[in-house]
């Protein structure tokens, strides 16, 4: 799976240590998101996000990618492929600058990527968003994704993680 497929407008590549800084003005601009989905987002939370994986799982199927114009980070996606399953693919996370939102760029990288995956031959994407996130609900929804009726308590973070799918 090639992430510049992720994108016809922009350059999609994987983010790394020395992007923390970039990554982390990006997270900021988005205090709703962390109001909803604590813990608030720090330089250290960062570092780790770009290399937990799920269990069972290697760094190898996980694309933690900054979509850029220019230099400029625009978007950010946290993506393990074949999670939780081999038809499946996971986005843990997907972010747009605030200053890039509200214009329809989100939905459009989101049509690209879905496109993507299809076209590497998985079947559905799954992700989960915090219960009572307004912003996201209305997102994913916008976007063709249901809610699977699956919710899980996230006991270390206090929220509730509604879980939402895809077929493409």
């Amino acid at each position: 799976m090639n992430p510049q497929n992720f994108s016809s407008k922009y350059t999609v590549r994987r983010l790394v240590t020395k992007d923390t800084e970039i990554i982390l003005k990006l997270n900021q601009s988005n205090p709703l998101y962390f109001k909803y989905c604590p813990p608030a987002i720090s330089r250290p939370t960062i570092r780790h996000d770009m290399t937990v994986v799920p269990p069972n799982k290697t760094k190898d199927d996980k694309y933690y990618l900054g979509f850029f114009d220019g230099e400029n980070l625009v978007a950010m996606m946290d993506l393990i492929a074949k999670y939780p399953d081999d038809i499946t693919a996971w986005i843990g996370l997907f972010m747009v600058d605030a200053k890039y939102s509200g214009k329809g760029i989100g939905t459009k990288i989101i049509k690209e990527v879905l496109k993507a995956l299809e076209d590497s031959g998985f079947k559905q994407v799954e992700l989960a968003y915090a219960k009572g996130n307004p912003q996201s609900e209305h997102f994913w929804v916008k976007n063709g994704f249901f809610k699977t009726g699956q919710e899980e308590k996230e006991i270390n973070h206090d929220y509730t993680a509604v879980v939402m799918g895809r077929l493409l």
